[in-house]
């Protein structure tokens, strides 16, 4: 997998929290990550742009509890969706507070991770750094195709 493939396909991150958006963003500029960032309010939205584009984004990052259709029911709605089922897109969770009803929900509808949201700037950009550390070293079914 080469850098400018890997160029081509976003990281998703979806949050109601417009502040969110902002330290997201700011946290992979500062990890000088090689993807584009495409940030939504809402589930509805995201699901939107995943059915309406062809590309494969790299990662979905997803707050669980959003206006509109949380994080849960868009997971659902991916995973009915036989066309972007296909696309094999990681998912993960970073949310707060993390409940154990909520990562039993979650990882019913098979996820692959689910992150409490740190504290402080620093801690949350190294725990990004983590999980995109890991996608990127990861092989699954479409990152052949890249």
């Amino acid at each position: 997998m080469s850098q400018v493939a890997m160029n081509e396909h976003p990281i998703i991150f979806i949050d109601a929290d417009e502040d969110d958006h902002e330290m997201f963003k700011q946290a992979l500029s500062e990890l000088a990550l090689p993807y584009p960032v495409l940030v939504f309010s809402n589930g509805q939205t995201a699901l939107n742009y995943l059915k309406a584009t062809k590309e494969i984004p790299f990662l979905i990052i997803s707050e669980i509890s959003m206006p509109a259709m949380s994080g849960l029911e868009l997971r659902q709605e991916i995973d009915q969706d036989p066309g972007l089922r296909k696309k094999c897109i990681p998912f993960v969770f970073m949310t707060h507070p993390v409940e154990v009803q909520l990562v039993e929900e979650a990882y019913e509808l098979t996820i692959q991770g689910l992150f409490e949201k740190k504290a402080t700037y620093a801690a949350w950009k190294a725990q990004l750094g983590a999980i995109i550390a890991y996608w990127t070293e990861c092989h699954h079914p479409k990152r052949f195709t890249w």
